[in-house]
């Protein structure tokens, strides 16, 4: 019997138990992209709460404002990206969109801080609605991107199951970065006093 002829039960076999199992590397590939677009969804809705944001406060911050300028321009860098799911295939890229999303965050963070000094502004229902709302886009985000993280990590390690572990021997197929640093919450308050309490501590 020839090479080529004794070659084909192992190639038939390496078929069979391809098609079995759950840890199946394309299936786990596809949990991973529909887990990024999930992320990729939440993000780009909260593009519309920083331009809810910054129509919010350029009428009562100064035209000079660093943090009204800072979120202008981190919001422009996260559109310039133009991010899909094939990020997750392309770890420089995946790794921009992880930085330029947080610089957004940092940016709003401070553009809320300056809000808040703004005492007409900061009392407005509109401003605690939108104070609200991205504080709920934080949360969610959070937990889209930890269930990226660990569609990621199981498709990472579906690679290196016998007999996916022969293929990925052979054509080196890179694993599915994940976000190594969380992100935060543009939300800050500042923390209340409680005159009642002050009043009664000063009774003497």
């Amino acid at each position: 019997m020839s090479k080529s002829l004794r070659f084909i039960p192992l190639l038939i076999a390496f078929c069979v138990l391809a098609g079995c199992g759950t840890d199946r590397p394309h299936v786990r590939n596809e949990e991973a992209r529909a887990a990024f677009a999930e992320v990729l969804d939440l993000y780009n809705d909260r593009l519309s709460l920083a331009d809810e944001a910054i129509a919010l406060a350029r009428p009562s911050l100064s035209t000079g404002s660093s943090a009204l300028a800072e979120v202008v321009s981190a919001r422009s860098g996260v559109a310039a990206l133009h991010a899909t799911p094939e990020f997750v295939d392309a770890p420089a890229l995946f790794a921009r969109f992880d930085v330029a999303q947080r610089q957004l965050t940092d940016a709003m963070s401070q553009l809320m801080v300056a809000c808040e000094s703004e005492h007409r502004l900061s009392a407005t229902p509109r401003f605690r609605q939108l104070q609200a709302r991205l504080a709920m886009s934080a949360g969610r985000i959070a937990a889209a991107r930890d269930r990226y993280d660990s569609a990621a990590q199981r498709y990472n390690a579906s690679l290196h199951v016998f007999p996916f572990s022969l293929a990925q021997a052979i054509h080196a197929d890179a694993g599915k970065p994940t976000f190594s640093v969380r992100d935060g919450s543009p939300v800050h308050r500042r923390p209340r006093t409680d005159f009642g309490t002050l009043r009664g501590s000063l009774r003497v």
